[in-house]
């Protein structure tokens, strides 16, 4: 790993393909996949020429043959299964493939991540770790932003640390284009780039730079996060009268999750089946609904009754989205609320989980001001979602950060074992 870290991670990066093999082929894409059913259907429709749109009923009541248009899911990852779905005839192999794809790329990326800040050896072992990270190999069958927003937030961070070295121009610029991309991929990491420019300008103006310093790297990372999102929001501003940043299931989550704040048991995540009870039960108390509500309307809608909620019941919120951490980080009680049991699998992701973050937390110690943008990305995530919606796919975009941080950890304990 030290004389040789490329040939090694070159070895890890086949181990990936074969694992990624295995996987599909164990698994092979398919429409039950995961969240397959929203990324992939859009992709179809943008191809046979019906534009961004799509209709779960589960989501939205009213979406029908004339209300269609759709934000529900991010634009990013959209299009480049689209461009894939049009080149490979609408084959789910295809869009497995490109999974694939993303997956190894955040082989070889991690490793540059880990390298900026720390050494070779801790690289390698973060590669490694990554390329057997069982959740990101469960992604792989499916169709989603998932990966696509991990891969970005790793390149975003890895020049957000390479910027604060060089204080380049070109660094910044690519700091805020893949930081930009992770958005329009996930758009909860739009907290992750809110933290890089507001922090490194509290740090560059901690270091006394120059005002012309300080202000640079942010104007150039908000100007592109403007200039790549600008498109989205000015879509959704025509299609929904309102500018939807990110996704329009903001507010649909934040009322499924909550709504039952006010009630004995409530710690706990909300299914599926209960989920949609809620939702029927919500339309039915609301005479002033017209039926014909579009999304953007509807979010509106679910986000409003959620807030009413909250403040009613702020003591019961506040415990609730303390309770998420362990959904959000291990999936606990994920398997329960869709009407399965918790297996040894299960089990064994909340053991690697525990693992991880301790092992985070070992390299963090004493090293806090170095690795800001890590752990603090990873902290801003966690805290969106413990306030709206909380299961372990969601920190995916953050994952390879976590990695990164847990191989310095391994590091660590293996100097300090050997020393004693």
């Amino acid at each position: 790993m030290d004389e040789y870290p490329f040939r090694t991670v070159g070895i890890i990066f086949i181990l990936g393909i074969l694992l990624s093999a295995v996987v599909m082929l164990n698994h092979p894409p398919s429409l039950k996949s995961g969240e397959t059913d929203s990324w992939w259907m859009i992709s179809l429709n943008l191809v046979h020429g019906q534009g961004y749109s799509l209709c779960l009923t589960r989501y939205f009541p009213f979406c029908g043959l004339s209300n269609q248009v759709t934000a529900t899911r991010e634009p990013a990852p959209v299009f480049l299964f689209a461009l894939f779905a049009w080149i490979g005839k609408e084959s789910l192999w295809i869009a497995g493939t490109v999974e694939a794809l993303i997956y190894l790329s955040i082989i070889a990326s991690i490793y540059h991540l880990t390298r900026e800040w720390a050494d070779s050896r801790s690289a390698v072992m973060a590669s490694f770790l990554w390329a057997i990270y069982l959740p990101a190999l469960e992604l792989i069958p499916q169709v989603s932003g998932d990966l696509l927003a991990a891969l970005c937030t790793t390149i975003g961070i890895l020049f957000t640390l390479r910027a604060r070295k060089t204080q380049r121009t070109r660094d910044w610029l690519t700091t805020g284009i893949f930081l930009g991309f992770a958005v329009l991929s996930r758009s909860a990491t739009l907290v992750i780039a809110l933290v890089v420019i507001g922090w490194q300008m509290i740090e560059a103006w901690h270091q006394q730079l120059r005002p012309k310093d300080i202000i640079r790297p942010v104007l150039l990372m908000s100007s592109l996060l403007i200039f790549i999102l600008a498109p989205w929001l000015i879509r959704n501003q025509i299609s929904f009268g309102v500018p939807v940043i990110g996704s329009s299931l903001t507010g649909y989550n934040l009322y499924r999750h909550n709504y039952m704040i006010d009630r004995r048991h409530y710690f706990r995540y909300v299914g599926p089946e209960e989920g949609l009870q809620a939702i029927e039960d919500l339309v039915f108390s609301r005479p002033d609904l017209r039926g014909d509500e579009n999304e953007a309307q509807m979010d509106f809608v679910y986000r409003n009754e959620a807030l009413q909620i909250i403040k009613s019941h702020p003591k019961q919120y506040v415990l609730l989205s303390a309770y998420r951490f362990f959904p959000l980080w291990f999936d606990w009680k994920i398997a329960e609320s869709y009407g399965r049991q918790t297996n040894r699998y299960s089990y064994l992701i909340m053991i690697i989980q525990a693992l991880l973050l301790a092992l985070a937390l070992a390299a963090i110690r004493k090293n806090i001001k170095q690795t800001w943008p890590l752990w603090g990305s990873i902290l801003a995530v966690t805290l969106v979602y413990m306030a709206v919606d909380a299961r372990l796919l969601y920190v995916m975009p953050v994952m390879p950060l976590v990695i990164s941080l847990s191989a310095v950890g391994v590091k660590k304990l293996l100097t300090s074992s050997s020393v004693n």
